[in-house]
């Protein structure tokens, strides 16, 4: 018995090209095509061993995709999802693949990446399309720049200065901190100075909500 590729999509059209993509290539001949239009009928389709499951989540919450991943998944553990979509971010792409998902599709996939994707999650291998892979690269490589922008940042104060911004952050004042470290508030307000002067800034508050922003401080 053949083993199935279910296809979810609100539109009949995209059900029918899909499927005579798949036939034209024949995947149809290893796999029996589902076309599904009604998403709360999906879990009667997913059950049997090793399926593909496609879905478009156009007109989809991505909350409720999320959810129906891991129910899915807890259905059919063999179960290979492949998630079609335009609209979603990269952490929600990020999120798709956390919750267990093989294959994703994004706006601009071709039909050469559709077809090469459904060939890798057939052999039990993870698909990503050229689109989202650079939104997801440009994503780590944006969060490793902004990291080392903070770990920079950290390194221009000192141990002291960083002792006062803590409990300048906590909402104490010179006084009060000078009494915390045991130095006098003439060098709390010194100390504050310098930061002052390193992060081109002009009040404490603006001090207090750059620490904050750029994790100077976290509590």
């Amino acid at each position: 018995m053949k083993n199935k590729i279910i296809v979810y999509d609100l539109q009949r059209l995209y059900l029918e090209r899909t499927r005579c993509f798949l036939d034209e290539y024949g995947i149809t001949k290893k796999y029996n095509f589902e076309g599904v239009m009604d998403f709360d009928h999906l879990e009667d389709q997913i059950l049997e061993k090793d399926s593909i499951l496609i879905i478009n989540t156009l007109g989809l919450s991505l909350t409720d995709v999320n959810e129906s991943i891991e129910n899915f998944l807890h259905l059919n553990p063999s179960l290979k999802i492949i998630i079609h979509s335009a609209s979603a971010e990269v952490r929600s792409i990020k999120k798709f693949f956390d919750k267990g998902i093989k294959c994703y599709f994004g706006r601009d996939t071709s039909s050469t990446e559709f077809l090469e994707g459904i060939t890798q999650v057939i052999d039990g291998k993870i698909f990503v399309s050229d689109d989202a892979k650079s939104a997801l690269l440009n994503f780590i490589c944006n969060i490793d720049e902004e990291d080392e922008k903070k770990h920079n940042l950290a390194e221009e104060l000192t141990a002291r200065e960083k002792d006062v911004l803590i409990l300048i952050c906590e909402g104490l004042r010179s006084k009060e901190i000078a009494e915390k470290l045991f130095i006098s508030a003439h060098t709390v307000e010194s100390h504050r100075r310098n930061m002052m002067l390193k992060f081109n800034l002009n009040s404490s508050s603006k001090l207090m909500k750059f620490a904050l922003e750029n994790k100077l401080v976290v509590f």
